[in-house]
Order: structure tokens, then C-alpha cells, then sequence
């Protein structure tokens, strides 16, 4: 090696490199030509950038290395001349053209994921998802067939038999009782299964029922969602009571909450599940307490399936009223007469609801009779949350004037534990409420003096009283309480004359009556979970099973630490509660913002007068 080096070194040739060997005189001008200009070219577009460092200052800068000088590319780069020279007609033209290209594309692209999901099927998707262990898998059910065409005819004629009433209607009440399941295998479920039923009121919050039916089915198992709107819950609710650690996602207004609970009540399971709430009616006052917000916030379907499996268990008092009319229809008995017999009066009738949210009874019922009657008058008036409360509240504007329940006092006594209370006289209204949400978020209740907490689970109805349509009007902007009577496990309620009422929403009109209201039990809901003390129940209820399952305890022992567990977190909350405002805090009043210190407006609208936290 070194000998020839030594020789390459000695060689005239080797003692010069290749650019004195390209710059010789011998050399091809055309090479000579283009090395020349591609030097020129370099210097124009690339800047080195240690020489400007050297040339301007030593110590200015520390940049180093080569950089595109992009404004002398700009300069010289013949780019117009690739720049097509169309007409405005010919632009407009191909961008229609590409638009349209892209659309077309779009669309083969979706319905080939469609095709590609239908040949692999759903749970080929679904299965790695978060919220797997709400699916029910594909082999643990069997479908059942579809009804003959004659079935479905029959169930339009005996709806449209339940819907005029009479004997037929009643004969008639149970044909919807129809499942696309036949049965649901429970062994072949994995053991961290938690397999939701959804029913959907698909005539709720206008077109976002159907909306709501067709993205649950597509993120669930199709079998698993109950269209309300076509079949009763029964029939479900049956198939699904004996399956474990199963949950209910009732996706509508309270009415619909309201139904569901009481076919739980109906049907005779030993444990029933807990029920969760998607808000899609007007006030959504039992979702508003359980902290599922007042509608649907346009969530991500995935994601709300994912907080329905996380939420937590809580209790919420369901109440029982009978209703004694206190004098018999005055009706003459025919046969009697025609005979010279005197007629016997018949026995008073007696009736029992139930209801889990409020009992109204005057002005808030006499604004809610209106819109009941309206929306059968004319439907189509009504198809969206939005305008539903306009309309609403358009109504409740009209007894503004009227005051049709005024003098309430003379006509109306209210006995509570056996202690007949005084009603205002200038009091139209009065509410029995179950839980702190009344007519779309306003809170009625407030801890203050003799006054105790209100609570979904303490076996208590709270007892207020409004001035009418305009105290209504303010309590719901925040700007004025209602007048608090007393809490109360068991209250009777004398009516001398017809009134209207309403229960959770549902109105009519009431002749003179006793009312006996009484604690029915106790239902398990869903609230969502949003702190830590959300997970501690959900551990506790964990504990709890497994050790009833251990026969360590025994269910009532299970279902009694439960309901105390219950009480002290919903206590713990309501303190919390008091120290910011909650999240459907709307209540105030006009004397406590007058005397509040503030120094600033900001201060001012965020106390809890305004409660706009």
C-alpha cells in the first residue's frame, strides 16, 4: 500500500486534484461550463452560513451549517409557468369537479367499512372497545323471529283500542309485551360482564329519540336497545331480571324513567337492577340530580357508554298516593228510580299513583294541563326541547293574568305526620317535592335554621308553597325562594274543590279529594360518578355482594349497610354542595344580592344568589 501511494504521488496526474484536473486547458469546455454555473447557482441559493458569521461579526452569532435562501428560489424559479391560465368559468368548474370527487369518494369509502363490518360482524368491532363489558356477546343470545304481518297489524289496532280507553282498551293492555330475544345464556357470559338493556323513547326531544335509537344500536348488541315507541318494556325487563350485574340506560324525558320504575315494581324479581338516565325530555329534573345534566350535550356515544359503566349506585324514595274522592258521583241509579227503590250511593273510588320526583298541585299543574292538552290538540307544534319550553312557558305566562288558583288556603288543608300546617294566603301552588330539581333545574330546598337537607333517600317529602304563575317565573331566572312548610314522612292533603295536578309532569284535573301520601320504597338508580367518593361506594357495593354471595351476610343485613352507606355520602355531598354552588344550583333571591358585600361584579355574579356555577 505504500509503495503505491508513493508511485500516485511521484505521477505528474496524482499531484493534482480533480478540480485543477477540470480547470485544465485540456479539459471539455461543456463540463467546465456547467460545473461554473452550478457554483453560481449554489452561491445564489444556498447561504453558508459561517462565512455571513465571519464576514459580519466573529462573536454575533454561533450559527452553523447551509440554508435554503428560499426568496432567491422564489425570485427565479419559473413557477408561473407551470400556473395554469384558466378562466373564473374553468375554476369554478373543477372545483365543483373535485368536490364532488371527493364526496363520491367519501361515500364508496363508507359503504365499504359498512360491507367490511356486516361480513365480520359487529362484535368484530366492538369487542376491543372501552365499554365491551356493556355488550352483550353475540353467542349468549337467541334471537327471536320476526312477527308475520298479521301480528303487527293486530298490535296497530289494539293500540289504536288502548288509545280511546274504555273496556276493549283495557282487555287490550298487554299485546305490546314483544322481545327480540328469546333467551340470554348467562354461563357463557365472561365473569366481568356488565351487560346493559337501553330502552329509548324514540318520540323524545323531537328527531334526537330516533337519532339516539340508531347510535346505541350501532355501539351496542341491536338486541340490547328497546324501542319504547314500538313495544312495552315488560317482556325485557323479564328476559334480562335473572342475568347478573345487569344495568338499564332508560334514554327519554322523566315519564319515561317513570314507567320503566314501575314495571320493575310490576314484575316479581329478587334484586333489581339499578337504572340509569339519558336525558332527552323538557325538564330532565331526575337526571339533573343524578348527575346526567339537564339533555344531551351532542357526547360521543362511545363516551357516555363508558360513564354508564363507571356511575355508581344510589337510592331514590318512591312515593305512594291514594286518592279518596271525598264525595260520590251524583249520578241517579236508573233502575232504582224506575223501580220507586231510593237509590244507593256507590262507594267512593279510590286510585294510587306513584311518583319520584314532584307532586304539584294548582298554578305549575294548571301550565302543564295546557300543554298536555295542546300537544294532543297539535303535535306537530311540538318537536323540539327548545321549543317545548317556550311553548310552556307561554302557557304559565297566562295564569299571570288569570290567577285561576287563587284563594288555594280555603279550600285546600295539608295535615304532615298528623300536624295540620297554615297556608299563605296569597299561596296558588303548592309542591311536594322528592328531590332538589324542580320544572327543568330550579332548587326549592335549602338548608337553613330548623330547615333540614334535602334528600332523594330520606324517607321525607318536602313541602313548598308559590304565590303563582309570576313567583314560578322568577323562581326559574334565579331571582326569588319559594315558602318552605315543613318535611314530612307521611301527609294528607284535604281537597274541597276540583283542582288541577300533576305528578313528575303527567297532568289532570282532580275532583274534591283525600289524598294519603305515603313511602312506597326505595329504587336504585345510576348517578355518574365525578369524585372519588363515587368509586368508595362502588367498592363498597363490590364488598358488600361478595360477601352476601360468601354467605357472610345476609341480603337484608346487605341491603341495610347499603342504604346507610347511601344516606352518609349523599350527606357528605350536600355539604359539599353548600360550600359551592352545584352544578343545577338556580335558585336566589333578590334581598340576599341587595345585602351581599361585593367589590366587584364578578364577585356578585358568582355567589350563590345568582347560582350560575
Amino acid at each position: 500500500r505504500e509503495g503505491l501511494t508513493s508511485r500516485r504521488d511521484a505521477s505528474p496526474v496524482g499531484r493534482f486534484s480533480a478540480r485543477e484536473r477540470l480547470m485544465a486547458p485540456g479539459a471539455n469546455a461543456s463540463v467546465i461550463d456547467a460545473v461554473r454555473r452550478a457554483r453560481e447557482a449554489s452561491r445564489t441559493w444556498i447561504i453558508d452560513l459561517d462565512a455571513r458569521c465571519v464576514a459580519s461579526d466573529a462573536n454575533a452569532s454561533s450559527l452553523t451549517g447551509w440554508m435554503l435562501n428560499l426568496t432567491a428560489v422564489a425570485e427565479r424559479a419559473p413557477l408561473r409557468a407551470y400556473v395554469p391560465r384558466w378562466t373564473p368559468e374553468l375554476w369554478v368548474r373543477m372545483t365543483c369537479t373535485v368536490t364532488a370527487a371527493l364526496i363520491g369518494a367519501q361515500w364508496v369509502l363508507v359503504k365499504l367499512v359498512r360491507l367490511r363490518r356486516a361480513q365480520q360482524g359487529w362484535w368484530y368491532y366492538l369487542r376491543r372497545s372501552r365499554h365491551a363489558r356493556l355488550i352483550l356477546p353475540p353467542e349468549c343470545v337467541t334471537e327471536a323471529p320476526m312477527r308475520s304481518p298479521l301480528n303487527r297489524v293486530t298490535r296497530k289496532i289494539n293500540k289504536y283500542i288502548k288509545k280511546k280507553g274504555g273496556p276493549l282498551g283495557r282487555m287490550s293492555s298487554g299485546v305490546d309485551a314483544y322481545s327480540p330475544i328469546l333467551s340470554v345464556d348467562t354461563e357463557a357470559l365472561p365473569e366481568d360482564a356488565m351487560p346493559l338493556l337501553v330502552f329509548v323513547n324514540s318520540k323524545s326531544g323531537g328527531q334526537m329519540g330516533t337519532y339516539m335509537l340508531e347510535s346505541l344500536r350501532s355501539n351496542l348488541n341491536p338486541l340490547q336497545v328497546v324501542d319504547l315507541h314500538n313495544t312495552g318494556p315488560k317482556a325485557a325487563l323479564k328476559l334480562f331480571a335473572n342475568v347478573p350485574n345487569v344495568r338499564i340506560l332508560v334514554a327519554g324525558g322523566d315519564g319515561t324513567v317513570a314507567w320503566i320504575l314501575q314495571t320493575l315494581d310490576e314484575i316479581d324479581v329478587p334484586k333489581k337492577p339499578p337504572v340509569g338516565v339519558l336525558p332527552l325530555g323538557t325538564g330532565n329534573d331526575l337526571a339533573r340530580v343524578l348527575g346526567w345534566g339537564g339533555g344531551y350535550s351532542n357526547e360521543l356515544i362511545s363516551e357516555l357508554l363508558v360513564q354508564v359503566l363507571e356511575a355508581h349506585p344510589a337510592l331514590l324514595d318512591r312515593w305512594q298516593v291514594e286518592i279518596t274522592a271525598n264525595e260520590p258521583p251524583k249520578t241517579p241509579n236508573k233502575f232504582a228510580s224506575a223501580a220507586g227503590l231510593p237509590a244507593a250511593p256507590p262507594l267512593p273510588k279510590k286510585k294510587e299513583i306513584v311518583f319520584q320526583n314532584y307532586l304539584g298541585i294548582g298554578v305549575d299543574a294548571q301550565a302543564a294541563l295546557r300543554f298536555h292538552r295542546t300537544r294532543n290538540l297539535r303535535p306537530q307544534l311540538f318537536f323540539s326541547a327548545m321549543t317545548n319550553k317556550l311553548l310552556y312557558g307561554a302557557f304559565g305566562a297566562k295564569d299571570v293574568l288569570e290567577h285561576s288558583c287563587a284563594g288555594l288556603h280555603r279550600s285546600i288543608r295539608i295535615y304532615a305526620d298528623g300536624v295540620r300546617q297554615t297556608i299563605p294566603p296569597e299561596a296558588e301552588g303548592i309542591i311536594l317535592l322528592n328531590i332538589n330539581s324542580f320544572a327543568g333545574g330550579v332548587r326549592m330546598w335549602e338548608r337553613d335554621g330548623s330547615y333540614g337537607v334535602s334528600s332523594m333517600q330520606d324517607g321525607m317529602v318536602d313541602i313548598v308553597v308559590v304565590h303563582g304563575a309570576l313567583h314560578l317565573g322568577q323562581l326559574n331566572i334565579g331571582v326569588d325562594k319559594p315558602v318552605r312548610i315543613c318535611q314530612a314522612r307521611e301527609v294528607r292533603v284535604v281537597v274541597d274543590r276540583k283542582i288541577p295536578m300533576h305528578v313528575d309532569g303527567e297532568p289532570w284535573e282532580q275532583p274534591a279529594c283525600t289524598m294519603d301520601i305515603k313511602l312506597r320504597n326505595k329504587a336504585t338508580m345510576l348517578r355518574r360518578t365525578a369524585d372519588v367518593r363515587g368509586m368508595t361506594v362502588i367498592e363498597m357495593q363490590n364488598t358488600l355482594d361478595w360477601a352476601c354471595k360468601e354467605d357472610i351476610i345476609s341480603e337484608p343485613q346487605r341491603e341495610q349497610i347499603m342504604v346507610e352507606a347511601y344516606r352518609r355520602a349523599d350527606a357528605r355531598s350536600m355539604e359539599n354542595g353548600h360550600r359551592r354552588s352545584g352544578l343545577h344550583r338556580r335558585s336566589g333571591s333578590i334581598g340576599n344580592l341587595l345585602n351581599a358585600k361585593s367589590s366587584s361584579y364578578s364577585q356578585l355574579f358568582a355567589g350563590d344568589g345568582f347560582g350560575l356555577g
